[in-house]
């Protein structure tokens, strides 16, 4: 008997994280780098035999179609996650779909907004998305607070939310940079509390988190380049392996938003 879902997600975007701090990096080097971190995660997913969810821009799936192609080949949910992530725009709830489905070949029911912004639920509902998961429902400096949203899913204007997980104490972000600080057996164990309290781990990753050139950005901090590439990868390895020896079940995005429907 399943003990709780695991939603893996993978927000793959071209890596801008340098424009963030002021240092230019092109188009095609950003999309450059999230390829190779993105292999990475296809094949440890294949090796586990778990499926995941991956928010992609429209951006990535123009330069990289061919590994757009790949994720869906590989059984997993492609989501869309705007256009241009450095700049994020009204209309990208529309072109993104565009995008992602022509390229994809495939329907695409998710949205997840570039950096948790605000997103308009009826312009998603109008544009056929399913479900949202824009959220995190916790307190983080400079970008959000949202001790006030429900950690458990919820239905805004038709379109279901689906929050990003967080510790059942403080509601400590249990998201990528998690992954990177944490001991590997400090994680495990607050994402086990976190789904016990709600029925599921929704977290998410950057490919670029995975690629082997991010310690080679000297603008990139210090504690995001903190076990990263190779190691990460060995770190969300463990994850997977233990949350599956344990009997807990991995899902998509799309999966475990229409077993809820049904419910």
């Amino acid at each position: 008997m399943s003990k709780g879902k695991v939603l893996l997600s993978f927000d793959v975007e071209e890596f801008d994280l340098p424009r963030e701090h002021g240092e230019e990096i092109s188009l095609e080097k950003g999309v450059e780098v999230s390829s190779g971190g993105l292999m990475k995660i296809l094949n440890l997913l294949k090796k586990h035999g778990v499926k995941a969810t991956f928010f992609t821009t429209g951006n990535f799936a123009k330069i990289n179609p061919d590994l757009v192609l790949k994720i869906v080949e590989d059984g997993h949910e492609i989501a869309c996650h705007g256009v241009d992530h450095f700049k994020p725009k009204k209309s990208d709830i529309e072109e993104s779909k565009k995008v992602i489905e022509k390229v994809s070949k495939t329907k695409v029911f998710g949205y997840r907004q570039p950096r948790m912004f605000k997103i308009s639920y009826e312009d998603l509902k109008n544009n056929g998305y399913k479900y949202d998961s824009s959220v995190n429902p916790a307190f983080i400096p400079g970008r959000y607070n949202h001790f006030d949203v429900p950690r458990r899913p919820f239905l805004k204007n038709g379109v279901l939310e689906i929050p990003t997980s967080v510790a059942t104490f403080m509601r400590m972000p249990l998201f990528w940079l998690t992954l990177h600080l944490f001991p590997k057996g400090m994680y495990l164990k607050f994402a086990k509390m976190s789904i016990k309290k709600t029925g599921y781990l929704a977290t998410y990753f950057h490919p670029w988190e995975f690629a082997d050139e991010l310690k080679s950005y000297k603008i990139v901090p210090f504690y995001i380049k903190k076990n990263s590439g190779d190691k990460l990868i060995d770190r969300l390895d463990f994850l997977i392996l233990n949350l599956k020896k344990q009997g807990y079940d991995f899902e998509t995005y799309l999966g475990y938003a229409s077993t809820l429907d049904k419910n």
